[in-house]
């Protein structure tokens, strides 16, 4: 039986509401007919100019964006009044981003307003990132919780998962590694090169959300917003031309705007909070066994020809990110913020607030501490074990 669970706790929602005011490509206030109301959001757009936008974007303000470029459900997009956002051509925004142009806090000089967020051509944000008062230059990467605020990105730069950068600019095709906090332009300026490695995944990521674009806006325009929001199969793509729909245990709780998409396999006795996110429209299955409790926007996603596979009893606070290529075990508890990917995890593993864990191997019992980055298989063999 798959019921809708309501929380007791703060839950407004701005859904549909606040795709309004100011949208730069195109708004208007109606005055229903005969009453004193005045509908503030109308036109709502979702397939706009090649690009789609997930109706449960949350979008509010000044707001353009060019032509096939995809974002993804449960992220916000705001610009304050006074302050713009402008969003590139073939750009991705995936699930839970916060990308924000912000009234009272300095901004870097920017062809799209005095004070606003912005992005070249041919970018990619992951999950979780946030984004505030940046310019963010053509073919750039912003990786997983990566946090920039009055940031400017040179072309071509890629900035790695969990990243902190504050009032610098990194220079064209520097490379920021996983977790750096980089607050001092001496610190920006001694960052190194990024590889051609890290050029061809960029290209791969471009290529899968420009098909997304496409694919998930002609969804949208055939089938309308129940086709693109809830529970559905993927759309087809071109590495997923028969979608299959989500299967779903009995006993699910779901909450809020939850988004479940393609082959997703969820145990029975499980809960999923508001705002989470897992998509299988990429890489595929994502398997998650019973008596799973998921919290608030945690997005589960894996690369393209790679899947995610979690045992029973996974148990989640806010704000996690899964990505494949990933298999985990029984037992996983995982708290706020952290990151999971690229990883092999064992039975009754837990970690901490705001960890990030890429590419090792995690045996039975290991404990990965509150902030703590594991990314070589010598950290992983260090960590204590219960």
């Amino acid at each position: 039986m798959l019921r809708l669970r309501i929380k007791e706790r703060f839950r407004v929602s701005l859904l549909l509401g606040l795709m309004v005011g100011l949208l730069a490509w195109g708004t208007g206030a109606i005055a229903s007919e005969g009453s004193s109301l005045t509908n503030v959001s109308s036109p709502i757009l979702v397939a706009v100019n090649s690009s789609f936008v997930s109706p449960l974007v949350e979008l509010f303000g000044n707001v353009a964006i060019g032509s096939r470029s995809f974002i993804a459900s449960n992220t916000s997009v705001r610009a304050d009044p006074e302050t713009r956002i402008c969003i590139g051509s073939e750009t991705n925004l995936q699930d839970n981003v916060f990308f924000l142009a912000l009234d009272n806090t300095p901004a870097p000089a920017s062809p799209c307003a005095s004070t606003s967020s912005s992005t070249g051509e041919k970018v990619s944000i992951a999950h979780q990132a946030v984004i505030k008062n940046s310019r963010i230059g053509n073919f750039t990467f912003v990786g997983f919780n990566a946090h920039l605020s009055n940031v400017v990105l040179e072309d071509g730069a890629f900035v790695l998962h969990g990243a902190r950068l504050e009032n610098v600019t990194i220079g064209k095709d520097k490379l920021v590694p996983i977790g750096a906090v980089i607050t001092t332009q001496a610190a920006a300026d001694a960052l190194p090169l990024k590889t051609e490695a890290n050029a061809d995944f960029q290209n791969e990521v471009l290529e899968v959300n420009e098909e997304f674009a496409d694919d998930y806006s002609a969804l949208y325009n055939s089938d309308g917003y129940h086709a693109v929001t809830g529970i559905t199969p993927a759309p087809a793509t071109s590495w997923n031309a028969t979608p299959v729909s989500p299967q779903l245990g009995e006993n699910i709780e779901l909450d809020e705007f939850v988004r479940i998409v393609g082959d997703v396999r969820l145990g029975r006795n499980s809960s999923v909070g508001q705002r989470t996110s897992i998509r299988a429209d990429e890489g595929s299955p994502i398997v998650i066994g019973e008596k799973a409790h998921i919290e608030d926007r945690v997005t589960f996603h894996a690369l393209k020809g790679t899947n995610i596979r979690i045992g029973n009893g996974l148990n989640t606070s806010d704000n996690v990110v899964f990505h494949g290529p990933l298999q985990v075990g029984d037992g996983l508890t995982i708290e706020d913020n952290a990151i999971l990917f690229r990883s092999t995890v064992g039975n009754n593993v837990s970690i901490g607030t705001g960890a990030i864990v890429v590419g090792v191997n995690l045996r039975d019992g290991a404990q990965v501490p509150a902030d703590a980055r594991i990314t070589t298989q010598e950290e992983a063999d260090q960590l204590q074990t219960i």
